[in-house]
């Protein structure tokens, strides 16, 4: 009898330690689907070309100076810093991709 309860104890601890795991899964699933929709949409669109978004910040802000490129249906844009970095996102975030070239 003790050996019955002691495994029914180990089972319920089981099922109430996974179902989260299980449900962690499911949620990673779905981001990775809509990253995958999201994907095939952006690849449909691609080719539309960049458009400028509009940068009315003031000199006492901090972003002024900075350009900023946006290609809405092919799910990317550009950012130019003041100094001439280059910045390219796909959807998550910027990342640096090329710096100013010094004068010679």
């Amino acid at each position: 009898m003790r050996t019955h309860i002691t495994l029914t104890a180990i089972a319920m601890l089981v099922a109430a330690l996974g179902a989260p795991a299980l449900a962690g899964d499911r949620d990673h699933r779905q981001e990775r689907n809509h990253a995958r929709e999201r994907a095939m949409r952006c690849a449909d669109n691609a080719g539309q070309g960049m458009q400028v978004v509009p940068n009315d910040a003031g000199a006492q802000e901090r972003a002024h100076g900075w350009q900023y490129f946006s290609d809405p249906a092919a799910c990317r844009a550009v950012v130019i810093s003041p100094q001439g970095d280059y910045y390219f996102s796909q959807g998550r975030g910027l990342r640096w991709v090329a710096a100013a070239q010094p004068d010679a």
